[in-house]
């Protein structure tokens, strides 16, 4: 846990840690009266992860996170092999497709911003304007909530062309990134009002994360107003993350390489954006429709006869002498 909060990861990250490793795999343990890292054996292990009880996106990112632990401590000589390299890896979750806001979806959801009516609060006067703000921030940046919500204003300025653009610093991948901003997005940030002259939505006071958590409260009453419908009638299932997909299917229709897309998003690997966004991949699609095509061809082309054989060239086959 020391050594997670040295490399500074997330505090979301630390959370999963301690609630895995203290809040049950120490107490696990501690039943079996288990004391030493040597005497837990794949068999130990096995009896652990059946005891979790959770569902395949959760028990798989369990596994991995045990994987990770055991591996620190070869790393560090205290084990001289992971025992968890003798389990089999647990069923690879089916990842639900992506989905995103079609442009008219999304303009609907401007337009139910202006309406907004908020019911109390600091900013109630303001809320309306500060929702329409956060919208196009996340639409035209790709910025998750929270980095969004915790934005610096000196984050915005204007490039050598005359275009706003965002300074996107992805701590995952350490590439200092712009992203070009429509004007309509870069003048409703500039006319936002707030208490903090540092911060476009946030007051600087508290944990950036319940601020975040205020404003996704505010997008479920905000979606309602959209009323955003699936072509059944169903009413669609919205959320804020919608933004920042919305921001990488649009980039991988218009026909952006996928590793470009990537760096944008600020993840680690590019496996990562292909695992998500692959299907909206618009040469990828291409491709495989290419493909399809000259199957197709293929198919309708009847196979080449050649030229009949004349007795002569049939291969002579000698008979077998009788028995006598």
């Amino acid at each position: 846990m020391n050594d997670e909060d040295a490399r500074g990861l997330e505090a979301s990250s630390r959370k999963k840690s301690r609630t895995l490793f203290e809040r049950q795999f120490r107490l696990w343990c501690e039943t079996r009266k288990l004391a030493h890292l040597d005497q837990l054996t794949p068999t130990d292990l096995t009896e652990f992860r059946a005891s979790w009880g959770n569902g395949e996106v959760t028990t798989h990112r369990k596994h991995e996170r045990m994987v990770s632990f055991f591996s620190f401590c070869v790393r560090n000589e205290l084990l001289r092999k992971n025992a968890m390299g003798a389990l089999k890896k647990p069923k690879t979750p089916n990842i639900v497709p992506t989905d995103y806001f079609r442009p008219d979806e999304f303009q609907a959801i401007v337009k139910a911003a202006e309406k907004y009516e908020f019911g109390g609060g600091t900013d109630c006067h303001d809320r309306a304007f500060r929702l329409r703000a956060l919208t196009l921030l996340m639409r035209w940046s790709g910025l998750s909530i929270l980095d969004a919500t915790k934005l610096e204003r000196d984050r915005l300025s204007t490039n050598e062309n005359g275009d706003d653009q965002i300074f996107l610093y992805r701590a995952k991948t350490g590439v200092p990134v712009y992203v070009v901003i429509p004007p309509e997005a870069a003048q409703a940030l500039r006319a936002l009002p707030s208490s903090n002259p540092r911060y476009f939505f946030w007051s600087g006071n508290g944990d950036p994360r319940s601020a975040a958590k205020g404003f996704q409260r505010s997008y479920w009453k905000l979606f309602r107003l959209a009323a955003i419908k699936m072509p059944g009638g169903v009413r669609k299932r919205c959320h804020p993350h919608m933004f920042r997909d919305t921001f990488a299917v649009e980039l991988l229709l218009a026909g952006v390489p996928i590793d470009q897309v990537s760096l944008l998003l600020g993840h680690s690997s590019v496996k990562i954006t292909e695992r998500h966004y692959a299907p909206f991949c618009k040469a990828r699609q291409e491709q495989l429709a290419a493909a399809v095509k000259l199957a197709w061809q293929k198919a309708k082309t009847p196979a080449k006869k050649g030229p009949a054989k004349s007795k002569t060239d049939q291969p002579r086959v000698l008979a077998r002498p009788r028995r006598r």
